[in-house]
């Protein structure tokens, strides 16, 4: 089988001070973001990856890069960016819910509603579209061990294609510098999900 480990980057200041944190916020680490993806590298043996593969955003590749440890080339794919959020990315999400808040679940994400509202959004479908296409060409490998280093709705949305929900409203958003595993059977490659958001033993 080949075996995704999909971590979510570590913390940013957009994380942190709760703005809208989509791919046109392109932010380095913070420092806890540092130290919760050194406390990941801790949990995992890098040697044990035969690929790495990264969002092409700052964030996402300062992760990929503490895990990685120099071990393996890292592997950029746009198709593992974070959601355009439009001209609400970087936006304070509280005021944003203030105006709209029929775009709001009651978890305070977006509902996939929100690109009807803002400019040069991209929607939920596009999102999806992208990443079952990076799964399709990840069946097509030997069995694998792979570490994808992305983004919190990218996650979520990988969780969505894998478990065949019809809404992403029923999935929270899982910890920064958490592993979320799937599994492609090199058979059927049909993906089945191992475990989401996990922090420590890896």
């Amino acid at each position: 089988m080949v075996e995704l480990y999909i971590v979510r980057h570590g913390e940013t200041d957009t994380n942190y001070t709760g703005r809208i944190n989509g791919s046109a916020t392109d932010l380095s680490l913070n420092e806890t973001g540092k130290k919760q993806v050194n406390y990941l590298k801790e949990q995992l043996n890098i040697a044990d990856f035969d690929e790495i593969i990264a969002s092409p955003l700052k964030r996402a590749q300062e992760t990929a890069e503490i895990l990685n440890q120099g071990k393996l080339k890292i592997q950029t794919d746009d198709r593992l960016r974070e959601i355009n959020y439009g001209d609400w990315d970087g936006a304070v999400a509280a005021e944003v819910e203030k105006d709209y808040p029929q775009c709001f679940s009651e978890n305070g994400y977006f509902k996939s509603n929100y690109s009807d509202y803002t400019k040069n959004a991209e929607t939920y479908q596009e999102v999806l579209d992208r990443l079952k296409s990076f799964l399709d060409d990840m069946a097509k490998k030997d069995s694998e061990k792979i570490l994808v280093s992305c983004h919190g709705f990218v996650t979520r949305s990988f969780v969505q294609l894998v478990s065949e929900a019809p809404n992403i409203d029923d999935f929270l958003e899982v910890p920064n510098a958490s592993v979320t595993k799937i599994k492609i059977s090199d058979k059927t490659h049909h993906a089945y999900l191992g475990y989401v958001g996990r922090l420590e033993s890896i």
